[in-house]
């Protein structure tokens, strides 16, 4: 399985990019800007455009123990779920469900506020990209 990254979870230039496996993709959605950090809505709607980003393996226990709580899922800011990339990937996703703040910009095809610390893949996900 993957990780789609499409905000602060992207990789900060090409150089990390390609040292940490990440590569380029996209999903169906809508992508708006709060400032410090972005909001995808509507992932996979029909009539909503191509959010670009980034992809890499991922396990199960990295998305529970370090990605989850980053996204505050137990809080209720994000929920994770499941879609299909442009490349045909399957890939978990961060979708935004938390209050709407006004000054929200979008939709946008690509967000370029400012990535967090590189985060590293665990070796689980380096050895077997298609770890549950």
């Amino acid at each position: 399985m993957y990780l789609f990254a499409y905000g602060t979870l992207m990789p900060a230039n090409p150089q990390e990019a390609a040292r940490d496996g990440w590569r380029a993709d996209a999903v169906r959605g809508r992508l708006y800007d709060f400032g410090p950090y972005p909001a995808l809505i509507d992932l996979g709607h029909p009539d909503a455009g191509w959010v670009e980003g980034f992809v890499r393996p991922v396990s199960l226990r990295e998305l529970e123990e370090r990605f989850d709580p980053w996204e505050e899922v137990d809080q209720g800011l994000y929920r994770r779920e499941e879609t299909i990339t442009r490349s045909k990937l399957r890939a978990w996703v961060y979708v935004y469900q938390g209050p709407w703040p006004s000054q929200a910009r979008g939709p946008l095809n690509r967000w370029e506020g400012t990535r967090r610390a590189p985060i590293l893949p665990d070796r689980d996900s380096r050895k077997n990209p298609h770890n549950p």
